[in-house]
């Protein structure tokens, strides 16, 4: 999910987004009668914090992507139920399985280092 910082804006961006219904099952935007966004509450609002990660949440997760690659367009509930499901997918990965960022930053940086002795002097 993307995430915009509204402090970049301007004012009457930021007063139209803060205007938006505050309502759990998000806001859908239309343009001409055609949905093209929904925005969503913070999910720590949702209380979806927690809620356990499931087999059957992620059968449906990859449900609604198959469908929408396959170029079956998505109903607005149904985006919106994957953007939700997204965001618990990524908190439960986060949680259970975070990613070895601090490894890989050092892996890299040992690797140049390296590759700089390695290299001859240009001199």
């Amino acid at each position: 999910m993307n995430h915009i910082a509204l402090d970049k804006q301007h004012d009457a961006v930021k007063q139209f987004v803060l205007s938006l219904p505050a309502d759990s099952n998000g806001t859908v935007l239309e343009l001409e009668g055609r949905a093209v966004a929904c925005v969503l509450p913070p999910p720590s609002e949702n209380g979806e914090d927690d809620e356990p990660w499931t087999n059957e949440k992620n059968e449906r997760r990859c449900e609604l992507i198959d469908r929408k690659y396959k170029g079956n367009p998505l109903s607005p509930a149904e985006a919106l139920e994957l953007a939700r499901l997204q965001e618990q997918m990524i908190r439960y990965r986060e949680r259970v399985a975070p990613l070895p960022l601090e490894a890989a930053r050092r892996l890299h940086q040992d690797l140049l280092e390296k590759a700089a002795r390695a290299q001859p002097d240009n001199a």
